[in-house]
């Protein structure tokens, strides 16, 4: 899962940082608002952590920016402020938690699983069902009943996005910004060769879990009947 981080002040940022990429997590950090606000628009990521004070553009002014646009990504603010009013102000602008500086890492920590197993219907964030199949992000192995085959890299990534997008169509362009990067050159046909690979790994497990191609939309899991 992907996670943007805007934050001005550089060794809480990288601190954040730190613990997310032990807990697995995809992270970038943007340390302006202009910069935050503008990747925080492509609605790739699946969780913002957004500072309040920071220059260029505040947290609110992004934040209100993303739920105009009707980009649904959860937010938790991060801020020094403690005041009531400002808690109140980012929770009725559409942000999911708010939590004060200085924090417990392990706290945060907790308040995101929180957030992502909500957003995403998820039971455990690290084990994802669909059908007879289950995706084990800690170990990056997939199986049904008694089948199992390892994947990692972009095959991971990419059957992470489906899976936790089970119910709706994920465009091509979706997925090339998850995996590849809002700023990659990746071209429309590595997806197609990613999905192939994902095919036939599924094929080999037996798996009643099919990747369906919707034509000039993008892709979508179902349950074979």
């Amino acid at each position: 899962m992907k996670i943007l981080i805007i934050e001005d002040e550089k060794a809480i940022a990288e601190a954040i940082e730190e613990m997310l990429k032990k807990e697995k997590y995809d992270v970038r950090i943007c340390n302006n608002g202009e910069e935050g606000g503008y990747e925080a628009l492509t609605g790739i990521y699946d969780l913002i952590i957004l500072d309040i004070m920071i220059p260029r553009k505040n947290g609110f002014e992004i934040l209100k920016e993303l739920r105009e646009e009707k980009i649904k990504t959860p937010v938790i603010m991060l801020t020094a402020k403690s005041e009531m009013e400002d808690k109140l102000r980012g929770l009725e602008n559409g942000a999911d938690d708010y939590i004060t500086k200085p924090f417990h890492m392990r706290e945060l920590i907790a308040r995101i699983k929180v957030i992502l197993k909500r957003n995403t219907n998820i039971e455990d964030i690290n084990n994802i069902q669909y059908g007879n199949l289950t995706l084990n992000l800690n170990t990056g192995e997939i199986e049904t009943q008694n089948n199992k085959i390892s994947i990692n890299g972009k095959e991971l990534k990419l059957l992470e996005t489906l899976l936790i997008n089970k119910n709706q169509i994920v465009s091509r362009e979706t997925i090339t910004d998850k995996i590849w990067g809002f700023d990659s050159d990746a071209e429309y046909n590595n997806v197609e060769v990613y999905i192939s690979f994902l095919r036939r790994k599924l094929k080999l497990l037996n798996s009643n879990v099919c990747i369906k191609t919707v034509r000039g939309l993008g892709y979508k899991l179902e349950i074979r009947s």
